[in-house]
């Protein structure tokens, strides 16, 4: 009896381990993102700043950085005016990649002494993903719905296509 619950113990230890062994892997992120946000008022930039860390952690396996990030988002945030008063928002997300680590050694070799040949090793990286622009109501409420929906979009067309 004394073994059956000895065997029965370290059992669940073990689907214990591999449980949390896989949850630690999949909370490691899969895609590091850096940002740069323009707009003439740097209230409006702190703002959108926190919106889009809000959301981009959300996503859950994409982490902030500013060094060797696999994606780098411009945003530009201009505000619409009539009549001396906002009415509108327009935010426009412009997604590049980068070239992948060694990207530079290999087309660069030596023996590679042809220019086409170079030329063709860079035109198969793309560097410009995909740009979203969105027009938000006059009301921060609208600006956070739109850094919101912008940064699904992010996911449905970038990201989730390389999960």
């Amino acid at each position: 009896m004394n073994l059956v619950k000895t065997a029965a113990v370290a059992m669940c230890c073990q689907l214990l381990l591999t449980g949390i062994a896989l949850a630690q892997e999949a909370s490691a992120p899969r895609f590091q993102i850096a940002f740069d946000v323009s707009t003439q008022d740097d209230e409006a930039r702190e703002r959108i700043e926190m919106y889009l860390r809000n959301e981009l952690r959300a996503l859950g396996d994409v982490e902030i950085t500013a060094e060797n990030p696999d994606y780098k988002l411009y945003v530009v945030l201009t505000e619409m005016r009539a009549g001396g008063g906002r009415v509108a928002y327009v935010l426009t997300i412009s997604v590049a990649s980068f070239f992948p680590d060694g990207y530079f050694e290999t087309i660069l070799n030596p023996a590679l002494i042809n220019t086409d040949e170079v030329v063709a090793r860079l035109e198969e990286v793309p560097v410009y993903e995909r740009q979203f622009v969105s027009l938000a109501g006059p009301k921060e409420a609208h600006l956070i719905q739109t850094v919101t929906s912008s940064i699904a979009n992010v996911n449905k067309w970038i990201l989730e296509p390389k999960r």
